[in-house]
């Protein structure tokens, strides 16, 4: 069984999750996957020893002996977020028996100070983190053996796109998964469907005092979703939005979630998508849609990481590139449900309001050069709608 630890709270995303060093997004429901596709097969057809070797080619070799040598190491040490990931774990376990997952949930945040605290001690205690962790990485790149994770046509926007998505703090990484932005959420138990036709509505007077978000104060889901909408709209409207409408902040997320769902603040920025589905099964409101541009222009990226000097490098080695195969990808997306997997072979969110690749225009993304460039205004901006409340 997986051997998990949990850790503080999930920062609200839409993500959700949030990252690097404070988004959270999380999935949720049931941690029922479907069945995935089989691993790339990597024994070879017939024979043993040095004759059988010489009908395997060179990466099925490698591979077999990165995962013996895993064996040996006998488990990888996994941080990830609390919701919904340990299914993932399980489902490794089941296709290496063997290597055990020592697997602990916390939010990027948490993740990014435990482990930079650690290695600041010379402890090298952690082998993967899943999404969003600011910490010195090895390159993984370097790292994967499978010809099926280096293969461009099962990336939506091909495999190098992930190494793209992924600067700054973040180099080395890999971003595989994403959530569409920008959007904004609508009590329409409270405005009716349709009358806010386009984001840039939102700056209509009546608006006024009805805006309720997340802390941006910090790179947080709410942060990370106003940089979005300067990127897909402008930062005059962002700054607009925050300054001229109002806009209140609550730094709790449940909080925050429950005040929209409540109709106290009938349009919601940075809301928790998975609180907020909680509300909607439980009737506090009944309906809500999602004000987004017809086509989404920027993306939320999740990045993963061995983390520098693995303790388990084998074990983190074969992880890493079980989680971005087909099967990896296709039980990520089952369990977690929230996120969307980069990988073209990989099912859909089984939420109709996650927006898969058909609804996407990807020009920019959260981890690259000028979105985080742009990070320092709008926690600006945080930091006084903060001292304004």
């Amino acid at each position: 069984m997986v051997r998990r630890t949990f850790t503080g709270k999930v920062v609200s995303l839409a993500i959700s999750c949030v990252m690097a060093t404070g988004l959270a997004a999380c999935g949720s429901g049931s941690n029922q996957a479907q069945p995935a596709a089989e691993a790339p097969k990597t024994e070879a057809a017939a024979g043993t020893g040095a004759s059988a070797d010489t009908k395997k080619e060179a990466w099925q070799i490698e591979w077999e002996k990165t995962v013996e040598a895993a064996k040996q190491e006998g488990e990888v040490v996994v941080f990830g977020l609390p919701t919904n990931r340990e299914g993932v774990m399980e489902e490794f376990e089941k296709a290496f028996p063997g290597i055990k997952v020592k697997y602990s949930g916390m939010n990027p945040t948490q993740m990014t100070t435990k482990i930079l605290a650690e290695q600041q001690q010379n402890k090298f205690l952690v082998d993967i983190t899943l999404e969003n962790a600011a910490v010195p990485s090895e390159n993984i790149q370097d790292n994967i053996i499978l010809p099926d994770v280096k293969d461009d046509k099962n990336w939506n926007y091909g495999y190098e796109a992930g190494y793209k998505m992924a600067q700054g703090d973040y180099k080395g990484q890999f971003a595989f998964s994403a959530i569409a932005y920008p959007y904004v959420y609508i009590n329409n138990d409270m405005i009716p469907e349709g009358e806010i036709k386009s984001l840039e509505d939102l700056l209509d007077p009546k608006w006024s005092g009805k805006i309720i978000a997340g802390d941006f104060s910090y790179v947080s889901s709410t942060m990370e979703m106003l940089n979005a909408m300067s990127f897909a709209i402008g930062k005059d409207f962002v700054d607009k939005l925050v300054d001229q409408q109002k806009m209140a902040v609550n730094p709790e997320s449940r909080l925050a979630t429950e005040q929209f769902a409540t109709g106290k603040y009938p349009i919601g920025i940075g809301i928790n998508n998975e609180i907020l589905r909680d509300y909607r099964n439980q009737g506090v409101v009944s309906k809500v849609t999602k004000l987004q541009p017809e086509k989404s222009p920027y993306l939320l990226s999740f990045t993963t990481a061995i983390v520098k000097n693995p303790p388990h490098p084998n074990a983190a080695k074969v992880f890493m590139n079980w989680f971005l195969s087909k099967e990896g990808q296709t039980h990520y997306v089952n369990y977690v449900k929230e996120f969307i997997s980069r990988r073209s072979d990989a099912p859909r969110s089984p939420y109709e309001d996650i927006r898969s690749w058909d609804k996407i225009d990807y020009q920019n993304s959260s981890f690259e050069p000028e979105p985080l460039g742009n990070r320092a205004h709008m926690i600006e901006l945080g930091k006084k709608a903060l001292k304004s409340q």
